[in-house]
């Protein structure tokens, strides 16, 4: 192991999350490409768009309509059933000053805006990271009325599974944000953003320099590309609160693409000690093959809230971490995950001591079915 981490010292990429690079405000964002994000979110969203909206008249057809609908309700479903729990969740947990300040990371995250965003409010800056490709920002051009029937319910049953179940389905992205229903996450991210309340006041599509900096790329010429630090950058805004900056990245994160990636490493590096987010992995962050991303965040998450598919109970419990159990866990859902039980996590669960605190809404695997079950990890200071 300790050879592990000094070739990761050496190629500079345990930088990432370690003091090896102090935090650093990320450098003033340049232009947008276009300033109509919002319109397009709104139109995605089936909300009515300002009266000046290139969008303006295909929202009088009838399939844009049925959209509306369709959204009123899948959206009505998870305003009703578990927002108000997790607000509450996040406001009596997640709330503390310095949780308030640190940035939020979220990998392995799909295009999923809805937990993140709900869990961490107000923050200022937000990454997500996964494989997935970013997409891009339609134009109305690109959404003719003749062609509304056939485009926007596959975009709406993109959303299902993170309404109804808490998370993206992999096999359903793997085809719906590949080229089926959507060219990658950007649509699904601005329908959420949309819903949520949130206005887009600025985007672009992004890169990462050798530095690890965003810098401006040329819109996808091709469908759904993905990798290589392919990313979206999203000015938001929701009601009278600070703007925030929302970031995803396409990139792999498993140890042989991440070593190769220095500039990923070095944009992490800028966001200081962040709140970390893990949910719905497939348990990647058990993976021998993922030890450098899961050392990246055990080595300066300032916070990390996850469920059991995360970073393994044994290396939580052996960090410098306060530690909160919520909900119940016996084992992982499904036939696929049998060989992820953690005994000791089991143990915890049942242990007294522990304190484990009541969880009041589903998520992760099997959410409806079993207990669902969350662990926060927050570092303990110096003086603690």
């Amino acid at each position: 192991m300790r050879r592990f981490f000094l070739s990761l010292l050496a190629s500079g990429v345990l930088c990432g999350l370690t003091a090896c690079r102090s935090g650093s405000e990320l450098r003033p964002r340049t232009r947008a490409v276009s300033p109509d994000a919002d319109d397009a979110a709104r139109f995605l969203a089936g909300l009515p768009g300002r009266g000046t909206s290139p969008f303006k008249l295909q929202e009088s057809e009838p399939a844009w309509r049925e959209h509306s609908r369709r959204l009123d309700s899948m959206f009505a479903d998870f305003r009703d059933r578990r927002e108000p729990q997790m607000r509450e969740f996040a406001r009596s947990e997640l709330s503390r000053r310095e949780d308030l300040s640190c940035p939020v990371f979220y990998p392995f995250s799909g295009a999923d805006a809805l937990t993140l965003l709900t869990f961490f409010p107000g923050r200022k800056t937000y990454v997500m990271a996964a494989l997935e490709p970013p997409g891009r920002v339609p134009a109305a051009a690109e959404l003719p009325a003749e062609a509304l029937p056939r485009l926007l319910p596959p975009l709406a049953s993109t959303l299902q599974s993170v309404l109804h179940k808490s998370f993206f389905v992999t096999r359903e992205m793997d085809r719906q944000l590949r080229g089926q229903a959507a060219d990658g996450v950007a649509q699904p991210l601005l329908i959420q953003l949309a819903r949520l309340g949130y206005t887009i006041t600025d985007f672009e599509y992004v890169s990462l320099d050798a530095r690890g900096e965003p810098v401006r790329r040329s819109e996808d010429v091709r469908r759904a590309q993905s990798g290589k630090n392919r990313g979206l950058r999203l000015e938001t805004r929701r009601g009278r609160r600070q703007s925030a900056t929302l970031y995803y990245f396409s990139l792999n994160l498993d140890d042989a693409h991440l070593r190769a990636n220095p500039a990923f490493g070095r944009f992490l590096a800028s966001l200081g000690s962040p709140c970390t987010l893990l949910k719905a992995t497939s348990y990647m962050p058990h993976d021998r093959n993922f030890q450098l991303i899961r050392s990246l965040i055990l080595a300066r998450s300032a916070l990390i809230l996850q469920d059991d598919t995360g970073i393994p109970w044994r290396m939580l419990a052996s960090g410098n971490f306060e530690l909160q159990l919520y909900g119940g866990y016996r084992k992982p859902y499904g036939k696929a995950f049998e060989g992820r039980l953690q005994r000791d996590l089991r143990a915890a669960y049942e242990d007294p001591r522990q304190r484990v605190k009541p969880l009041k809404f589903r998520i992760g695997y099997g959410a409806g079915r079993v207990a669902s079950n969350l662990q926060l990890a927050r570092r303990r200071s110096a003086r603690s």
